[in-house]
Formats: structure tokens, sequence, C-alpha cells
């Protein structure tokens, strides 16, 4: 049974080698979909008899993996030529800055999400499916683990 929880968070990033404007500084309302693909429970009495997991419980481990992680910070990649202007806000405490090892494209950023949130499910013994982001409402990306 593939069951989704859906959260939103605002967060910035820049694409350094873009060819257009997607270079520069700027942001977006990130949606993000959690999918788990799992057996239903069906311990009689379980809080969660007939679920796959509580989407409370999912929802929780969205809001510290992802929420938590990123809403209104900004993701930059480590090697970006803009770094060492930028850390030492971010060691200050001024801004919320997550450096990356990649270029934050919304490719990217499911597959950083899968894997914050993966190891979370695998504790519960549930399967997650896919981490599917829009970055805008049209343009997403959905990593489904594929390179593990």
């Amino acid at each position: 049974m593939l069951i989704t929880k859906t959260i939103e968070i605002d967060m910035g990033h820049r694409v350094p080698n873009h060819k257009s404007k997607c270079r520069n500084f700027h942001g977006h309302r990130y949606k993000v979909e959690v999918g788990v693909n799992d057996k239903i429970i069906t311990t009689k009495g379980a809080s969660d008899e007939g679920m796959v997991i509580d989407f409370s419980d999912l929802k929780e481990i969205m809001m510290i993996n992802v929420d938590g992680l990123c809403d209104h910070g900004f993701m930059m990649y480590e090697d970006d030529k803009l770094v060492k202007d930028w850390i030492k806000y971010q060691q200050q405490g001024y801004l919320k800055i997550v450096f990356v090892p990649f270029i934050p494209t919304v490719e990217n950023i499911a597959k950083y999400w899968y894997n914050q949130i993966e190891p979370h499910l695998v504790d519960k013994k549930i399967k997650l499916e896919h981490v599917k982001v829009w970055e805008t409402p049209t343009s997403t990306a959905i990593y489904r683990g594929e390179d593990k």
C-alpha cells in the first residue's frame, strides 16, 4: 500500500554554473511529498492498526529532516566560489545556510531529502518509495533511491 504525506517549506539556493538567472540567489516555496510503500499494520489493538504508518509519525520525520533542517534557510554548494564570503555568517549564527556537497538543483535536493528521511523509516521497518519535490507549481523531481 502506497501512502504519501506532503509538507511545504521556503528555501533559497543558487545554481552557480547555470547559464541563466538561476545562478543568482533566489528562493522557492518547495512542496515535498514523501511516499512510503509497505504492508498495512494488522496488530490487533495497536494505535496504528490498519495503517502503513501513522501520518503524524511520517510528518514528524519530515518536519525534523526537511523543515527543521532547511526551512527559511539557504542551500549552498560547498564548492561554490562564494562560500568563503558566506561561511562566516553561518558560523556566527546570522544566517541559516545548509552547505551541501552538490549543486542544489531540485534533482539533487530530492535525493538529499530522501537520504535524510530514509534511515528513520528503516528504523521502523517501512520502505521509503520516493521523495517528490516541486520547485515550482509545474516543475518536479522524484527520487526513488535509484543510486543506492
